[in-house]
């Protein structure tokens, strides 16, 4: 898992048992990819108990496409499919159509409405036609045997719903700051320290 994980140990990343601990309590989690695939830092947090205040923090301090992190079966229970017939994406970033849950949000977009579109993507019983396409949440799909099949963020996201017992659906933005550019390894570790997030 530490191989998988990327973790460099030469920095002050935390624990992987830190980063569990956290993420079972509803908390974020930042997972940083390696230098050499994306070099970029996700926020990471599961979607069961997302509030409208923690889907705002992670907009505000993300590019703003959030992303929905699920298996084939459960997209595919409510209705979605792959973005493209032809996936050239140079990392093999496993897109669905991007959705909004109907009941009970307005537009879509406010962080509210995006946490409860979260939500609803761990409530199986929610029928297909409860969800609108296209929409303002971007679900990812994840490789059946997550790190294992695919060392990205998508399947990091999915391995730790699977390792903490928790509902097998994450949210993931990818960090950026305010003038464009996005999140290194030291920018993300920084960024931990700040607001009390583990970082692995």
């Amino acid at each position: 898992i530490l191989i998988a994980f990327c973790l460099v140990t030469a920095m002050a990343w935390s624990s992987m048992q830190d980063a569990l601990a956290a993420f079972k309590r509803g908390e974020f989690v930042l997972v940083m990819d390696s230098e050499d695939r994306e070099n970029e830092c996700d926020l990471v947090i599961a979607a069961e108990k997302i509030t409208a205040a923690q889907m705002a923090f992670a907009i505000r301090h993300s590019t703003g496409i959030i992303c929905v992190v699920a298996d084939k079966g459960r997209l595919e229970r409510f209705g979605l499919h792959p973005a493209t017939g032809l996936n050239s994406d140079r990392n093999a970033t496993n897109f669905y159509v991007s959705t909004d849950f109907l009941p009970g949000t307005s537009t879509g977009v406010s962080a509210a409405d995006r946490a409860l579109t979260a939500r609803a993507f761990c409530d199986l019983s929610n029928p297909p036609e409860a969800f609108s396409k296209p929409g303002h949440m971007f679900p990812l799909c994840a490789q059946p045997g997550g790190v294992l099949d695919r060392q990205g963020h998508t399947e990091s996201a999915y391995d730790l719903c699977r390792l903490t017992g928790s509902m097998p659906v994450s949210i993931i933005g990818e960090l950026m700051h305010d003038d464009g550019t996005m999140y290194r390894a030291q920018d993300s570790l920084d960024f931990a320290q700040k607001h009390g997030i583990p970082v692995i």
